[in-house]
């Protein structure tokens, strides 16, 4: 009995390391992973020894996943992999979120790592909503930059990489050379195959380089269609001759680059297999032509199996068996999985096709994982400030003006009336762009029927700004601009300017009579960027080079485009425009805090412009100390002495640039001058403060009694005497500004040495009067600051904009006994009523920098010329040895520094002024500089802005960043 019991428990030891050793061997089947080191080089090789004859076909098998379908669908595509062991996924709709758990399911429920695809021509967007787009193929090929489409597919890359995206179904190398194509168009880059082709290879570098797999399709090109491959077979009837030179030259040019995969579109192609038989489905096209006459070594891969063009006709496993047969090495997107997978084995077992065949054809597979999933490089990574220079680069460069009848863009004289009108949709950033540049009246339909009746009414406007605004960029619904659209230019006024905008595909011009309008630009996209982009184009702050990628039949020829250079104006940009990091300007950001913790200033308004771009443009604080209103771009400070370059050295330009004035004149030969050695001064001493004036004289003082203004100069109403406001509730007699002049000339003149003043610009103020014949305000706001659109620059800003956005400057108790708010902190120019040579304007930093770009480019801006460019020159150099000034303008140093910090170069200029502000420019480093603050409040003996250096010391950052600049 003891014996029995001994052999019964043996036996059943026996039993359960057999069952164990069967289950491990069992096991080994769903963890093959683990017995070969993912590191080690042959891992394909002997990965590929383990599987069994169903695996290796399953590697083939690339099933379609929906990250936003949700738990059913999850637990079917899991079932699929843990039951079929399939190869790989291809994804389709849902968000970032649900992508990620979703690949996380499916990873962990299979042995063997999955290839992940996503169908990503334009980013990860296409296909998980949420995210930020990149520019689509055509407008890459409209903008034609090389180098910045390999960097945008790097951008990708980077997308996919951190998602766990292996293999990106793009680049489209179709050449769209039938422009009624459904299906192609905007996906294509272009109808001319060497563009294709150059960026097509642009996008495999910048796949490949950061380990993604890029797959060029749809071979042999789908572009010559004029049928849907997702709803029937098209056919591509060229001979192959033709095919050679035009469709398939962009899938050459990619194998050579080094494309890792080619995907086969369901195509009958006659000139390669004239059985009729879909390219998908040919062996004569992927075998005999494509693997043997073009040596492509990559993975082949069926589009998608689901589509009408083969499904309808071969049916679900047929269609599947035949891809694999005609040597299709991923079949994607199957809908009999199992059904296939057994259909393929038979057609092994049967030798219709070899084991040595299917091994070879799995282990390009298995690599393909090794390389891009196991084993993948290291990629570049693009901060998001990057990426969005990469996509506004794009835009900007993609810009195509098709149309433009006498000079009409850039539109450069903004004091003109000018209505924008959208229709259609997502139109805000347009408004929001063109708004940065001038005050414009928008009006908004959302379709062409409803804009009808605004063309029916008498239009009051100059310039009308048409802007069409497409729901998409396919054909149906006429592009997405609404039918009808094009009765909108039958309505419009003869005598107006037009410009037309066309947000979307420009295959909507098709046959369209343009002759109403003045100006055509196509911008290809209704996207954010695109607007900003455009509206920059069409003030003249950025150029436009693209050419049209495609035919657009009866209308415009390919390559069609018309060439605008930059118009002078500032654009708004950023860092990474010049390669530089954003963050590199924190220590601008930590000195300007610093002066407000300091107390040196409650806040400041600073702009950078590195060659003719705003790169920088913050707000710091608040108006006041007490206040909690934080300053905005908008607002407006008192620029003070920076008013002797801004308003009367620029006004003697523009005159002397109409031969209206002349700097080697005497001041006698412009204005009335009763005193001889007044009028024998040389305006060229006096502007380079060198006419023997003593540096100021303190006219209120004279006015005061008590300490207060006297009531004999001054009175509390306005009344027909006493009609120059100096302050609020505060008239000074109408002709005290002669006293003024009379106390000038009363003061003995010295030595002609410098001596920094500001009476000089009393006489200046004359002369622009006299000479121009209207008011000093109004003339420049005439003849400069309105048609350059420089709305913040003002004098007497309380008459042109509410007061909450004018930055306060001293509590006055010296003179005016109150809070100066809107009035002009000099006393002396308050005196003249807030217009004075010297004092008085008002600006918010963006104006001003756009004022002293106009000196940069020698008196261009908005693509105007408003100055002679000799004279930009003779104001600007130094007026005499030993003497640092300019006419009118500060320089630096001899040994380099003073107002400016000693980076700036001997070529620099500009101006500060008292209530703590400063421009300036310089040529040699195409840098331009503004900062503003309102040190003054709530007074006048703060000057800790000046002890600190705070704004020469910022200045230095700028240059040790902009040294870096590229």
């Amino acid at each position: 009995m003891h014996l029995f019991r001994l052999f019964v428990l043996s036996f059943a030891v026996l039993i359960a390391l057999l069952t164990i050793s069967a289950e491990k061997r069992v096991r080994l089947n769903f963890t093959r992973t683990e017995l070969v080191p993912t590191h080690q080089e042959n891992w394909a090789e002997e990965q590929l020894k383990l599987l069994t004859l169903d695996e290796k076909i399953a590697q083939f098998f690339m099933i379609a996943a929906y990250s936003g379908k949700g738990e059913e669908h999850y637990r079917e595509i899991e079932e699929l992999i843990r039951t079929q062991k399939v190869g790989g996924i291809i994804f389709f709709q849902g968000d970032r979120n649900n992508f990620k758990t979703a690949l996380k399911r499916f990873e962990s429920a299979s042995s063997l790592p999955l290839l992940v695809g996503m169908d990503a021509e334009w980013g990860v967007q296409m296909r998980l909503s949420a995210e930020e787009r990149f520019p689509y193929p055509y407008t890459l090929g409209a903008a034609n930059d090389l180098e910045n489409s390999e960097k945008i597919a790097s951008m990708m890359a980077q997308e996919c990489r951190e998602l766990g995206i292996h293999l990106n179904f793009a680049p489209v190398a179709d050449v769209n050379s039938d422009p009624t194509n459904p299906v192609i168009g905007f996906r294509s880059f272009g109808e001319n195959p060497k563009l294709v082709a150059d960026h097509v290879r642009a996008f495999v570098r910048g796949f490949e380089a950061n380990g993604v797999m890029s797959t060029v399709k749809h071979f042999p090109g789908h572009g010559n269609t004029n049928k849907d491959s997702h709803l029937e077979l098209p056919t591509v009837d060229q001979s192959l001759k033709t095919l050679e030179a035009i469709d398939l030259f962009p899938f050459s040019e990619a194998f050579r680059e080094g494309s890792s995969s080619v995907m086969i579109g369901h195509l009958n192609v006659p000139a390669l297999d004239p059985s009729g038989t879909p390219a998908t489905l040919s062996k004569l096209i992927i075998k005999d032509y494509l693997q043997k006459q073009m040596g492509f070594k990559g993975l082949v891969i069926s589009d998608a199996l689901n589509m009408k063009a083969v499904a309808d006709k071969y049916g679900k496993t047929e269609v599947v068996v035949k891809a694999f047969e005609a040597g299709c090495d991923i079949l994607l997107f199957p809908e009999s999985v199992e059904e296939a997978i057994n259909a393929i084995k038979k057609s092994v077992l049967k030798g219709i096709i070899s084991e040595k065949e299917l091994d070879e054809r799995c282990l390009k597979v298995l690599k393909a994982k090794q390389k891009f999933v196991l084993q993948a490089k290291s990629y570049k990574t693009y901060t998001v400030g990057e990426q969005q220079w990469a996509r506004r680069k794009s835009y900007e460069s993609a810009l195509t003006v098709l149309k433009n009848d006498e000079a009409t863009l850039p539109v450069s004289d903004l004091s003109r009336k000018i209505e924008s009108i959208s229709i259609g949709e997502n139109h805000a950033s347009l408004k929001k762009s063109i708004g940065d540049f001038a005050d414009v009246d928008h009006y908004s339909f959302a379709n062409p029927s409803e804009a009808k009746s605004f063309f029916a009414t008498k239009r009051a406007s100059d310039v009308l700004l048409i802007n069409l605004h497409a729901s998409n960029v396919r054909s149906r619904d006429a592009y997405g601009f609404g039918e009808g659209w094009q009765e909108i230019l039958t309505l419009i006024p003869s005598e107006k300017t037009v410009v037309l905008n066309l947000f979307g595909n420009p295959q909507a011009l098709k046959g369209v009579d343009l002759s109403a309008v003045d100006a055509v630009v196509v911008a290809y996209e209704n996207h954010p960027l695109v607007q900003e982009r455009a509206a920059q184009l069409l003030f003249g702050a950025a150029p436009s080079t693209g050419k049209l990628p495609m035919t657009i039949p009866k209308t415009f020829e390919r390559g069609s485009g018309i060439e605008l250079a930059w118009g002078g104006r500032l654009k708004f940009s950023q860092p990474e425009e010049f390669g530089i990091d954003p963050e590199k300007f924190e220590e601008v950001d930590k000195m300007a805090l610093n002066g407000i913790a300091k107390g040196a200033y409650p806040g400041c308004q600073i702009v950078v412009a590195y060659k003719g771009s705003l790169i920088y443009r913050k707000n710091f604080g608040t108006k006041t100390f007490s206040s909690k209103d934080s300053i905005q771009s908008t607002d407006v400070y008192d620029i003070a002495s920076i008013t002797k370059i801004a308003a009367s050295t620029v006004g003697l330009m523009y005159l002397q640039s109409n031969d209206q004035f002349s700097l080697n004149a005497q001041l006698k030969e412009y204005i009335d001058v009763s005193d001889s050695r007044y009028a024998a001064i040389r305006l060229r001493d006096m502007m380079a403060h060198q006419a023997g004036l003593t540096a100021w004289i303190p006219f209120y003082k004279r006015t005061l009694e008590g300490g207060k203004p006297a009531s004999s100069y001054y009175s509390a109403v306005q009344t027909d005497d006493f009609s120059i406001q100096v302050a609020h509730d505060l008239w000074i007699r109408k002709d005290y500004s002669d006293s003024m002049y009379q106390q000038i000339m009363r003061t003995p003149l010295s030595a002609k040495t410098y001596v920094y003043s500001d009476l000089g610009y009393y006489f200046v103020k004359k002369i622009l009067e006299k000479q121009s014949g209207n008011g000093l305000d109004k003339f420049l706001h005439d003849e400069l600051y309105g048609p350059m659109g420089l709305r913040s620059l003002r004098y007497n800003p309380l008459d042109f904009m509410n007061q909450q956005r004018i930055v306060p400057t001293e509590n006055d108790q010296a003179f005016r006994k109150q809070l100066i708010h809107g009035y002009v902190h000099d006393p002396g120019a308050a005196m003249l009523g807030g217009v004075g040579g010297h004092a008085g304007l008002f600006a918010n930093a963006t104006d001003l920098a756009s004022l002293m770009q106009l000196f940069m480019n020698k008196g261009m801006y908005g693509a105007k010329n408003y100055l002679k460019e000799q004279v930009v020159e003779e104001y600007t150099k130094a007026q005499f040895p030993g003497n640092r000034r300019g006419a009118g303008f500060d320089r630096p140093t001899a040994s380099g520094g003073g107002t400016c910090h000693s980076s700036a170069s001997q070529k620099s200029y500009g101006h500060s002024g008292f209530t703590g502000t400063l421009a300036w420019v310089d040529p040699e480093h195409a840098i331009n500089y503004v900062f503003l603050s309102n040190r003054v409040c709530p007074d006048q003996e703060n000057w800790k802005l000046r002890d600190m250096n705070i704004r020469t010391e910022i200045q230095r950052v700028i240059y040790e960043i902009l040294s870096k600049a590229k």
